[in-house]
């Protein structure tokens, strides 16, 4: 059964919701979410099979739209659509550049000579494989993220690309729709494998990569997002280039995010327990024009980039990302 967005209480609440229903692709799916929100209670109320609708009725969700988990924001396959925010940093700051990374197999030949500044990017999409496997309230998709960190402005050494990350990988989004208490929804169950290298093959000391099973459960309250994503590296590599990269990146992460309007603020936090070794960022994405924002974050800890998997840093970040929100 298709869920409705619930009575607006405010006008803020009443802006929101119709900047819900316009992210609707599916036309004849937009314009059932802009009939129900113009319907008066009496309408609901008399509408058939009120009772049972009023029982599922609630507000159509950044979540939801993101992920497709009901009947209004779900569309079919054959779109590529944002996966990550994509992002174009012009400046990102580091405590430490890695001029001379390391792995237990090994570590780079030379010193290489870094800026301390330098320009990253980020092209993250996805697009659906697989449209309702089993039953009607998930699907199979599959998403490539790449990002390129350029040592733009390192004239005098011919402005390297110092490290490239590729990333494809497959999952499910299946929809939950638990109740958590009065504010609090359990939304989403997904799983998933990821393939992560930076494609340098054997080269000793420099080559990085690792694959893993995730798992991530989305909870969703008014204006909150928490994603709390455990995942376990399968498939060694022998020889493993990076051996010990779960010392340092972790069995896991959590992301919370919270809407502000059209801005978005995002906290993502990981830790190992046992060598106490993780990371935290913080990014805030606020408006510029149409889907454009601006970008800051501040990111402080180990795996800023695969290559830099065991180097501990602090960077600040200053660009534009493009995401919708």
């Amino acid at each position: 059964m298709a869920t409705a967005p619930a009575l607006a209480e405010s006008p803020r609440e009443l802006r929101q919701q119709v900047q819900n229903c316009q992210t609707i692709r599916e036309p004849e799916q937009r314009l059932a979410c802009f009939d129900r929100l113009l319907e008066t209670p009496q309408e609901r109320a008399e509408g058939p099979g009120a009772e049972s609708a009023t029982e599922d009725i609630r507000p159509v969700s950044r979540m939801n739209l993101f992920w497709e988990l009901d009947d209004q924001t779900h569309s079919g396959l054959g779109r590529i659509r944002a996966y990550r925010p994509l992002l174009a940093t012009l400046a990102r700051w580091s405590s430490s550049p890695n001029g001379r990374p390391s792995s237990p197999n090994g570590e780079a030949i030379d010193d290489f000579p870094l800026d301390s500044v330098e320009a990253f990017f980020r092209i993250s999409l996805r697009t659906k494989a697989w449209d309702n496997p089993i039953g009607d309230n998930g699907d199979i998709w599959v998403a490539y993220t790449q990002t390129a960190h350029w040592q733009a402005y390192n004239t005098d050494n011919s402005s390297p690309f110092r490290e490239t990350n590729y990333m494809p990988e497959v999952f499910s989004a299946w929809r939950v729709g638990l109740p958590l208490g009065e504010r609090w929804r359990w939304e989403l169950l997904s799983l998933g494998f990821k393939h992560q290298s930076n494609g340098r093959g054997s080269v000793l000391g420099i080559s990085r990569s690792w694959n893993r099973i995730y798992a991530n459960f989305g909870f969703k309250a008014q204006n909150t997002e928490v994603y709390l994503r455990p995942w376990v590296r399968v498939f060694h590599e022998d020889p493993d280039d990076n051996a010990d990269i779960e010392d340092f990146l972790g069995y896991g992460d959590l992301q919370v995010i919270r809407h502000l309007n059209q801005s978005r603020l995002e906290l993502t936090a990981r830790l190992n327990p046992s060598t106490r070794k993780g990371m935290v960022r913080l990014g805030y994405h606020f408006p510029l024009v149409g889907d454009l924002h601006g970008y800051l974050s501040v990111f402080s800890g180990y795996g800023e980039s695969l290559i830099d998997y065991n180097h501990r840093q602090t960077t600040l970040s200053a660009g534009v990302s493009m995401f919708q929100f």
